[in-house]
């Protein structure tokens, strides 16, 4: 039987598989934390063993792999006057959270009055390259994942979204050089987790809203476009594969997608996309990661999710697809719902074949 790694890397080149990859996203603390208790998970690797997940490194929630950065802001949280408390990252951006802390709202963004010129931007940390490594070296019959920053997202926060869209009307040179260094930092990270071994280099933005883009697809095609392609000629230079996240409706840009060099995209919403026409128009040039709708998992019954999984997994498989919730599995979704998930996936992945 192949290895994990070699099964996701045959999936993602779109080769005969002896079963379907699984993946796995949940929000912690919940429902991760009664998952893990359900199924008498030690801790979080014994969970990935459990449910057969095919992935290690960046997974959200659960791990994170990548490399970080510093210089730039103090990070850190912090309180105002009024008490509320608010937390600033790296670049600056200042956020403020729900009252569960499931959900976080910009409330300072550094650019919206600070000249761009005066401006410091954060630099990779070098020295996260031989952490990566030793995960590559540990995990080595797993398909390992490594995080780059996601430049479009990070220059929304930094900016602001009034002002970023402004800019791009304008085709302001001030946007120009805010995402030249962003994607600058990108680059950098991605060399270093492919040199390091990872196997994927996962990066890309949300620009796909639930029945539309956030912002038209010339715009995007004029200002994103030529930088990804960049970005994937760099991630393939340096032997990995470019894994590009999206969530939405972004149907018009999946030929853009697979021209600059996108091997794997994600997360494929259900809610957004009818996942099984993409895949007959695409899936002969482009694989895929998700598709397993976490907006309605906490509403099935656990026979809709059991359809849901083997209607999928014959939609989108046998290879160039590895299944996974489309995002993060919420805390209200019934910890029968998860486990008839994998269960079914588990069963219907060998069948697949």
């Amino acid at each position: 039987m192949p290895s994990s790694r070699e099964r996701c890397i045959r999936a993602v080149e779109r080769e005969e598989v002896d079963m379907v990859p699984l993946s796995l996203w949940i929000e912690v603390p919940e429902p991760a934390g009664s998952l893990m208790a359900a199924l008498y998970a030690s801790d979080v690797e014994d969970l990935l063993k459990s449910l057969e997940i095919d992935y290690r490194g960046f997974l959200p929630n659960i791990s994170w792999l990548g490399i970080g950065l510093r210089g730039g802001y103090e990070e850190g949280f912090f309180t105002e006057v009024d008490g509320r408390r608010l937390y600033r990252n790296v670049f600056g951006v200042v956020s403020a959270f729900s009252s569960n802390g499931r959900t976080n709202m910009y409330v300072k963004h550094p650019l919206s009055e600070l000249n761009v010129k005066d401006y410091v931007f954060p630099e990779p940390r070098e020295e996260d390259f031989d952490k990566v490594e030793k995960f590559r070296k540990l995990y080595d019959d797993y398909c390992v994942i490594g995080y780059a920053l996601q430049p479009f997202e990070t220059a929304c926060a930094i900016l602001g979204y009034n002002k970023i869209f402004k800019l791009m009307v304008k085709g302001a040179m001030e946007l120009e050089y805010v995402l030249d260094k962003l994607f600058s930092i990108t680059e950098r990270q991605a060399k270093m987790l492919a040199e390091a071994g990872v196997d994927q280099v996962y990066s890309g933005d949300d620009v796909g809203a639930q029945t539309t883009m956030m912002i038209s697809p010339e715009l995007w095609r004029r200002l994103l476009k030529p930088r990804y392609k960049r970005l994937a000629d760099l991630i393939h230079k340096h032997g990995a594969f470019f894994h590009f996240h999206s969530d939405g409706w972004i149907e018009p840009i999946i030929p853009d997608l697979i021209e600059i060099g996108v091997d794997v995209l994600d997360p494929l919403q259900p809610e957004a996309m009818n996942v099984g026409r993409i895949k007959k128009l695409y899936g002969d040039r482009l694989s895929f990661e998700g598709c397993i709708g976490v907006q309605t998992l906490p509403l099935y019954k656990p026979q809709d999710v059991a359809t849901e999984v083997e209607n999928t997994i014959k939609a989108m498989g046998p290879t160039g697809f590895t299944l996974r919730p489309c995002h993060t599995i919420l805390p209200e979704t019934p910890i029968e719902n998860i486990l008839t998930l994998y269960n079914v996936a588990k069963k219907c992945r060998r069948l697949a074949h």
